[in-house]
């Protein structure tokens, strides 16, 4: 990880080199990434991620989830961060990587952070998914063994409701309708079928019979 002050990269972020506007940040893209600059009033209700949950966040390494590169900060305070530039694709893969999104899960769980904001936050390349703009996850940093499994139920719950929604009922994609529907019945198919086991087992089991 490393620190940048905002003079250093200022220049790499006018309206030419502009991605986006999220809830979150504005996006721009500088070479082989990109650069999140956060709102000065933010427009989402979900809190940011603390800057200590953000630093810990860009040491984890991950699979499917895209983490902080470099942090920006400004009059000693952190304004943004950088993340990988993928070449996004509208076309879903065949095959999710069930068993990379699980080790990620494991991993976010051992070391605090809670899912929060994923349900839209995400994107395809060729061949592959990822999750991006994780600042919305919640970080507490914890050593209690009892408090992490509460942390694995929590995010499991979590992405095998998005995993279900995208993969059997066509949720989750922008400008889709009915979504409040597609959520409650992925949410009713993971109490009945995998209440307390990652999504991704439950199809292993399913190709072995």
């Amino acid at each position: 990880m490393a620190i940048l002050n905002y003079e250093e990269i200022k220049n790499f972020c006018g309206p030419t080199s502009q991605l986006g506007s999220g809830k979150e940040a504005i996006v721009y893209r500088h070479q082989d990434k990109v650069i999140k600059l956060f709102h000065q009033e933010r427009k989402t209700t979900l809190p940011r991620i603390s800057d200590q949950g953000l630093m810990a966040l860009s040491e984890v390494t991950l699979n499917c989830f895209l983490t902080p590169k470099d942090l920006i900060v400004q009059d000693h305070k952190i304004i943004g961060y950088t993340e990988d530039f993928i070449v996004e694709k509208e076309i879903q893969p065949a095959n999710i990587p069930f068993d990379e999104i699980k080790e990620d899960i494991l991993t976010l769980s051992e070391h605090g952070f809670i899912l929060e904001d994923i349900f839209y936050n995400y994107l395809f390349t060729d061949d592959r998914m990822f999750f991006n703009d994780l600042t919305c996850c919640r970080y507490i940093p914890i050593d209690n063994a009892f408090l992490k499994e509460r942390f694995l139920q929590k995010n499991m719950e979590t992405i095998n409701i998005f995993l279900i929604g995208l993969t059997m009922f066509d949720a989750f994609h922008k400008g889709q309708k009915h979504e409040y529907t597609k959520i409650f019945l992925a949410n009713d198919y993971r109490l009945k079928h995998c209440p307390n086991q990652f999504y991704g087992d439950i199809l292993d089991e399913k190709r072995k019979i």
